[in-house]
Formats: structure tokens, C-alpha cells, sequence
């Protein structure tokens, strides 16, 4: 039994999307599938959730750090970075520290938070580690907060990134994931 419908249901993919992953078992072939069928948010959002947490984490530095932020984003890119350079407990708790006082309102506040909870062993709140999914699903916000500055394009952003998130997942050629 495949854990994508899991993961998808777990990432709150759309209805739509959650049928046609009912029988998937292959990760880079249920993103191909989303991309398809033009769920595009849906596909980043599995894709990130499919990533192993550090590298997902580091791509999206990249991804941030070719948009235009402001101060407060580049803070929490910066921290993020640090996180993906060093990944250990200090950076990992810097990021958690800046996400909550940033009150998880901006694209820079959910790169640290992705990061915080991408750790090995988290900042724990209340006594419960974070739920698994929650270094994707702080991803996918950073991303929406991102491509929410220029409306005009939020929609391509979004369908990019998903394809470019596809081909991370390994195996894809740049032909399999353009068309879709």
C-alpha cells in the first residue's frame, strides 16, 4: 500500500486530487499527475511533502532567495540558510524563535519555520514534537506568501514551481515535466 494518498490527505490536497492519487505509489509520477491534470498547488504541495525535510527545506532557499523580499523575509531566509548550513540545534531554534515572533504572518516567518521543523529533533512546544508534514506545509505558505506580491503571475510562479519541484523528486526529464 502506497503512503501518497496519506501524505496528499495529510498536505489537505484538493478533492480532485486526492482521486487521482488513490492508486499512485510512485512519488514522482503522482506529482507528474497533478501537474497534468493543471493542480498545480496541489503538486507543490505533495512534491514538498515527498522531498526529505533538509533538502526541502534548501530548495526553498532557493527558491526565495530568487524573489524579491523584503527586510523581514530575508531575515528568516537567512536563518533558514543557516539552518540548511549547519542543521543543528542552536540555528534550528533561532528559526523557531523568529517564526513565533513573526507570528507565522510573512513568506520570511515560514522559511524559518520550515527549517525549525525540518530538524532531526525539534523545538518541541508543549511536550509534542511537530507533526511530520509541517516542514512542507510552512513551505507551501512561504511560496503562496511569495508569488501573492505580483498577482499577475502568481499563477505561473506556482505551476513553476511545482514543475521544478517534480524534477527534484530525481528521475524526470525536463520533457516529462514541461508538458504537463
Amino acid at each position: 500500500m502506497s503512503d501518497i494518498p496519506r501524505l496528499a490527505a495529510q498536505m489537505q490536497v484538493s478533492d480532485r486530487a486526492g482521486q487521482l492519487l488513490q492508486s499512485q505509489t510512485v512519488p514522482r509520477e503522482a506529482v507528474v499527475d497533478l501537474l497534468e491534470a493543471d493542480l498545480h498547488r496541489d503538486a507543490l504541495a505533495l512534491a514538498l511533502r515527498l522531498l526529505p525535510r533538509p533538502y526541502a527545506v534548501a530548495w526553498l532557499c532557493q527558491c526565495a532567495r530568487a524573489s524579491a523580499l523584503d527586510p523581514r523575509d530575508e531575515a528568516g531566509l537567512r536563518l533558514a540558510q543557516q539552518w540548511v548550513q549547519q542543521a543543528d540545534d542552536a540555528s534550528g531554534r533561532a528559526a523557531a524563535a523568529f517564526a513565533e515572533a513573526n507570528d507565522y504572518l510573512t513568506a520570511g516567518a515560514w522559511l524559518a519555520a520550515s527549517a525549525a521543523w525540518a530538524h532531526p529533533e525539534p523545538v518541541v512546544e508543549n511536550g509534542a514534537p511537530p507533526a511530520e508534514q509541517l516542514t512542507a506545509t510552512a513551505g507551501v505558505a512561504a511560496l503562496l506568501h511569495i508569488a501573492g506580491r505580483e498577482p499577475a503571475t502568481f499563477d505561473a510562479r506556482i505551476a513553476q514551481w511545482a514543475r521544478d519541484a517534480a524534477v527534484l523528486l530525481g528521475g524526470l526529464g525536463p520533457s516529462s515535466v514541461e508538458r504537463a
